[in-house]
């Protein structure tokens, strides 16, 4: 791999590539982001970096080091957690244990510690203590969504990097120049990516069904509104079937309710998902009130309700009947 096949991040690289040139690795380091940043893809390029014989800006890809990584097989480079489980006592014994044995083939050895945040707590105080001391030909790699579950003993002897999220506009450019989408479907793939690259490339590549959930959802909705009361009963069997994706399902029908009232007042510009302006424009006409804040704090609230373990079915009944009552067609 290379530090280009990796996109986004570009500050990141630049840092990772300054040390490895400047001899000014750190012993431990910490990036910290959502899912899907690129966390782990950028920290086996470092790790590739720091074990290529001729790394020059970017690995090689033709020592036997590079190829080893590339193939995953270098007896130089381990990964802990890469089932993302919780990491236990005994997997932080085994780590302490290989880190105090030499190198096999390279002068260093990496080691890439996946969700790190799952350490129990007797495991994080046993790898505190390597850090206390740490080998000078070690380079350990953690890897987290929430360093706030860290213990501030780890974060102060690690060298923190924050992934950030992406531009949309950003991200825009890169779907259409490498996926070969149009401007409005990157546009939308952009937006509901949230700024996470890889979240984007996934739902491009249709790795990620999030747009087939989005149809879906938009669907659902269009029923709800032109039915009677009797619907309930439908949505009753869809929502049951999707409870493990309330969330999202809650979330893209806030956004479309927001596009609806854009098309409503005539900001079209500031449509989300212009797919379906026809079916917003059809929408819109049903709308009932200019105000759509108050449904929409609904939603809001009927989300957190769910997560505070309320009877899921009369939350998600008593929020298709609020939605016929702002809508009807």
């Amino acid at each position: 791999m290379l530090f280009s096949d990796i996109e986004g991040q570009n500050e990141i690289k630049q840092s990772l590539k300054k040390s490895i040139n400047d001899s000014s690795v750190s012993h431990c380091y910490i990036f910290e982001g959502p899912n899907n940043m690129g966390k782990y893809d950028l920290a086996l390029v470092f790790a590739q970096s720091l074990l290529c014989k001729n790394f020059v800006n970017d690995p090689c890809n033709e020592c036997n080091d590079c190829i080893k990584v590339n193939t995953m097989n270098h007896p130089d480079l381990h990964v802990v957690n890469n089932d993302e489980k919780t990491i236990k006592r005994e997997d932080i014994d085994n780590l302490i244990e290989s880190i105090n044995i030499k190198p096999y083939e390279s002068n260093k050895k990496v080691y890439i510690i996946n969700n790190c945040q799952d350490m129990t707590p007797q495991a994080a105080n046993t790898f505190l203590k390597t850090l206390e001391e740490p080998p000078k030909d070690t380079i350990i790699i953690l890897l987290t969504n929430n360093i706030n579950l860290l213990l501030p003993t780890i974060i102060s002897r690690c060298q923190v990097i924050k992934f950030k999220y992406v531009d949309k506009n950003e991200i825009v450019k890169i779907l259409i120049d490498k996926y070969n989408i149009d401007e409005e479907k990157a546009s939308i793939v952009a937006y509901y990516s949230k700024g996470i690259l890889n979240k984007a490339k996934n739902i491009a590549i249709e790795k990620d069904d999030l747009f087939i959930m989005r149809s879906d959802i938009i669907n659902v909705f269009d029923k709800i509104i032109k039915s009677d009361s009797y619907i309930i009963f439908e949505c009753e069997n869809y929502f049951e079937e999707k409870k493990v994706n309330i969330d999202i399902i809650i979330e893209i029908m806030m956004i479309w309710i927001r596009d609806v009232s854009f098309v409503r007042n005539n900001i079209e510009n500031l449509v989300i998902n212009k797919d379906y302006l026809s079916l917003a424009n059809i929408h819109a006409g049903g709308m009932k009130t200019d105000d759509v804040d108050e449904l929409i704090q609904y939603l809001q609230s009927v989300s957190e309700n769910i997560k505070n373990n309320v009877n899921y079915k009369l939350a998600v009944d008593k929020m298709v009947f609020k939605i016929q009552e702002v809508f009807k067609i």
